[in-house]
């Protein structure tokens, strides 16, 4: 194992020198070619940093070994637990740009302490926020880390992971449920399965509609901000890795959410002359307008907005913007059954006139 574990650390130093070569190659090409970087290098500093992340995972499954290595893994629910409880708190909103007791954090937050203690001690170890004098002082202070727990900070995800920490985690926590679950003999011998959330929330239509419902508007308008933010993550290389302004106007982006891969590529400027559809539920629709009102004019004038719903039983009713050019879908088929994303997909196919239709995952 000792010899495994050595070999594995030195692939990880050789990994380490290619990803700060490639990011050194990206960024001379984005200067060279006025900031619209090079796809290539930066396409090689993403796989770089991938496989790092993988031989870290084997160096500590070959140091840990099978029993430790499985106990941690089966106890990061615990972290997660933490991360989502000292998130939702505000913990490193209160603390701002001070240093803050546990006391005072306990009064300022209406909390007991030892709760905020055994949390906060949970995520120190991974390197959120800074225990000032040592360990055991329980006086704190933010870091790179926990800056982006702050709702203020410009890289928040504060959003993404009170919805992760809250529906996503919920979800999961059922799907023991939803696997086992068998419909009954008879006229419900045709039912669907029911998924995890439904169960871990009890309702019985989509996870979209059930959070745009007025009872609970702050579920609909916190997922819309999340999506946001885990998008602005992912997006990486999106702005270069793709020639956007080649695509034939106007492209209607398929369960777009609030438009934010619009949002990144108008405000760079890499979409050239093609203007974007959004296409969402209602609710959706009506957080995106307000998101993009806020935005400069000439941006709004790349942008429209179309409400329907992709599953609803005939093409007409979905409301699906019809004969244009350009049909994107992007980080939404992963939302719905097998059975539903074929569904979606027929009616993009049947949409008349569309010349190709760009998908993604």
């Amino acid at each position: 194992m000792a010899s495994d574990s050595v070999a594995l650390a030195e692939r990880l130093l050789e990994l380490a020198k290619s990803l700060q070569v490639s990011a050194a190659a990206a960024i001379t090409a984005e200067s060279v070619n006025g900031g619209s970087g090079a796809p290539s290098s930066a396409q090689a500093a993403h796989d770089a940093k991938h496989l790092i992340a993988e031989t870290c995972d084997a160096l500590m499954r070959s140091v840990l070994g099978p029993l430790e290595y499985t106990v941690l893994l089966a106890e990061s629910c615990q972290e997660s637990s933490a991360l989502y409880f000292i998130t939702s708190l505000g913990v490193a909103d209160v603390i701002g740009e001070d240093t803050v007791s546990i006391a005072d954090l306990s009064s300022k937050l209406n909390v007991q302490p030892r709760f905020l203690s055994i949390a906060l001690s949970c995520l120190l170890p991974r390197g959120y926020f800074e225990e000032v004098g040592g360990f055991g002082s329980q006086v704190y202070r933010n870091n790179t880390l926990s800056r982006i727990l702050r709702a203020e900070d410009p890289q928040t995800l504060k959003d993404a992971i009170g919805f992760v920490g809250d529906e996503g985690f919920k979800a999961t926590s059922y799907l023991r449920e939803a696997a086992v679950a068998r419909p009954t003999a008879g006229a419900d011998a045709e039912a669907k399965p029911v998924p995890a959330v439904n169960l871990a929330y009890g309702f019985e239509e989509s996870v979209f509609a059930w959070m745009a419902k007025p009872e609970h508007p702050w579920r609909g308008q916190r997922m819309g901000k999340a999506m946001q933010q885990l998008h602005r993550m992912a997006n990486g290389g999106v702005i270069s890795d793709f020639p956007w302004a080649s695509l034939a106007s106007p492209v209607v982006d398929v369960g777009g959410g609030i438009g934010s891969l619009e949002l990144a590529l108008t405000k760079a400027g890499a979409n050239g002359d093609v203007k974007f559809t959004i296409f969402d539920i209602p609710e959706t629709i009506g957080n995106a307008k307000k998101t993009w009102a806020a935005q400069p004019a000439a941006m709004q004038e790349q942008v429209s907005f179309v409400p329907g719903n992709f599953l609803a039983p005939t093409l007409e009713e979905t409301k699906l913007p019809q004969g244009k050019p350009t049909y994107l879908i992007r980080h939404v088929l992963h939302d719905w059954t097998d059975e539903q994303v074929v569904e979606i997909l027929k009616n993009l196919a049947i949409c008349p006139h569309h010349q190709h239709a760009a998908v993604g995952p």
